[in-house]
């Protein structure tokens, strides 16, 4: 399970569900982060895809991602979509996941400050209308 963050209002902007993505949006509100796993040569595809880039099988399951991973480059858009404009400027990065998936992703709760190679985790963000993932450092549990 990923952690989840509750943020106020409406998400910036949603992408498009797709059938085969639905699994994958509503996975992320229940703390999931999933994507699909070929059957045949075992690849890891990040976002989810109904063929392997790999092998071209179309033997497709879902499987669960690591949490964790560490920071391979960062930004911080300045220019940014309109339903982004108060969110500017907008930190992201390139995540490399422990299971070897990289991904982009939106750098949330001071992830945008961390130097390169720096752990981070994979967070839900939950908005009113849906959810999106970002990186975020790893929350420290406080010990009693």
């Amino acid at each position: 399970m990923i952690r989840i963050i509750d943020r106020h209002g409406k998400a910036p902007k949603l992408p498009s569900e797709s059938q085969l993505t639905r699994w994958f949006w509503q996975g992320l509100g229940d703390g999931l982060f999933q994507s699909t796993r070929c059957r045949e040569c075992d690849r890891i595809s990040f976002p989810p895809r109904p063929d392997c880039p790999n092998c071209l099988a179309s033997n497709m399951e879902w499987t669960s991602l690591t949490r964790r991973g560490t920071i391979y480059t960062t930004t911080l858009i300045r220019a940014v979509p309109t339903p982004f404009i108060e969110s500017a400027p907008l930190p992201v990065g390139v995540i490399d996941l422990e299971d070897g998936v990289r991904l982009l992703c939106w750098l949330v709760e001071g992830a945008g400050r961390l130097p390169l190679d720096s752990t981070v985790e994979i967070v839900t963000l939950r908005y009113e209308d849906g959810c999106l993932f970002g990186a975020a450092p790893i929350a420290m549990v406080p010990l009693l």
